[in-house]
């Protein structure tokens, strides 16, 4: 019982430290870390500590992003080991998006779309596809795009950790060496047509 406490206490302090100035220090310090890891990758100059720190980074994100964003974690683990071979990603959550199911209510038939998103307007989208080519067809909805993170330094994801937020440059993936592909969703146009009537009432 004395052992539970003394864990319960340690989570609460962990906690109030989190939601301190001291967890802005912390996200700083990682964001500056990961920053530099990304700079080396741009020279050529990764040491084997920086592709330790990768895998150990993106083997996180598969392993316990995964948990809460499944389509996310699917894309790095396929860009990672996939060998460049197209993903089907599950529809499930993708075709209830509130970006796709705005933007597919506006779209007409036979045409595509290129649609970007903020973080913010749906975290679990932005952690598969941004951005992304929606078409709506007579019989289907697909979306694909083109799995090829910017290497440069601009180009950066918030890893939305609840109380901790940690920005990663896209390009640094690129010291495990990953392999472009293509990631495609579809789901039946029938599914969507229900929609379409709910979203102009």
């Amino acid at each position: 019982m004395r052992y539970l406490k003394r864990v319960a206490l340690f989570f609460l302090l962990l906690l109030l430290v989190l939601w301190s100035p001291v967890g802005r220090l912390v996200e700083r310090g990682v964001d500056a870390h990961l920053a530099g890891m990304h700079r080396r990758q741009l020279a050529d100059r990764n040491t084997a500590l920086d592709r330790w720190q990768c895998r150990l980074l993106y083997g996180g994100i598969v392993t316990l992003g995964g948990l809460r964003y499944p389509e996310g974690a699917a894309v790095i683990d396929h860009y990672l080991h996939g060998g460049g071979r197209d993903l089907q990603l599950a529809s499930d959550y993708i075709r209830r998006s509130p970006v796709v199911r705005r933007r597919l209510a506006a779209l007409p038939l036979d045409q595509t779309a290129v649609v970007t998103l903020r973080q913010r307007e749906d975290w679990r989208l932005s952690y598969a596809l941004n951005p992304f080519r929606l078409r709506r067809e007579a019989h289907r909805v697909v979306i694909y795009q083109w799995i090829a993170f910017d290497p440069r330094p601009a180009a950066r994801t918030v890893l939305d950790l609840g109380l901790l937020r940690f920005t990663v440059p896209d390009g640094l993936v690129h010291v495990l060496h990953p392999r472009p592909y293509m990631a495609r969703c579809e789901w039946p146009e029938e599914s969507t047509s229900t929609t379409r009537g709910v979203l102009q009432r």
